[in-house]
């Protein structure tokens, strides 16, 4: 009998021990089990709308990333903006790229007319993008480029447009080049 209470015994600590383990957090960096996660509470159409979170080092959406060279002056790009409006007598895409924050009650009239832009009161990117291609301005400097060339990576899905925009600069001897990437929320 004395083997007997010694084997469940055994057993019963066995059991406990390895029930532990399943509560243990791991100390490495890999993904939480999803399953874990708790359930999406949101209604099937806002679910819809929300992007995907962005994977670590992944842009998130207002954000920017990179550099553009005008007149031998190198501005870091950190905030995207986008919207739709009519520019060219066409409804386009209009995305904005600027160092500092455009203030929150300024994105929508920035989009549509950029004065802090043009003021020079921002610094930054102002690309516009319909069915016959692309223009980019630079300010300050106002230099601007346009014709039938794309966004790398270009893609608008679920409120959100993103993409990469790289040249080197070679049509201006390097005075004005960019090298970018971006995601942002297009502002109603």
């Amino acid at each position: 009998m004395n083997r007997t209470i010694t084997c469940a015994l055994s057993l019963t600590i066995a059991v406990t021990i390895s029930g532990c383990s399943f509560n243990k957090k791991s100390t490495t960096n890999e993904p939480a089990n999803q399953s874990a996660q708790p359930a999406n509470k949101q209604s099937p159409a806002k679910a819809e709308a929300t992007p995907p979170p962005a994977q670590p080092g992944e842009l998130q959406a207002g954000q920017a990333s990179g550099t553009y060279t005008a007149k031998g002056e190198v501005v870091q790009l950190k905030y995207a903006y986008a919207g739709r409006v009519v520019r060219f007598s066409t409804e386009s895409m209009v995305i904005l790229l600027t160092e500092k924050p455009i203030p929150a009650e300024s994105v929508a009239e920035e989009i549509k007319n950029p004065s802090l832009l043009e003021g020079n009161e921002l610094r930054g990117l102002e690309y516009v993008i319909d069915d016959n291609g692309m223009w980019v301005r630079f300010h300050p400097g106002q230099y601007q480029e346009s014709g039938s060339m794309k966004l790398k990576e270009y893609k608008v899905e679920n409120n959100i447009v993103r993409g990469v925009d790289e040249n080197d600069g070679s049509l201006t001897d390097g005075k004005y080049a960019r090298s970018v990437k971006f995601v942002a929320t297009i502002t109603k």
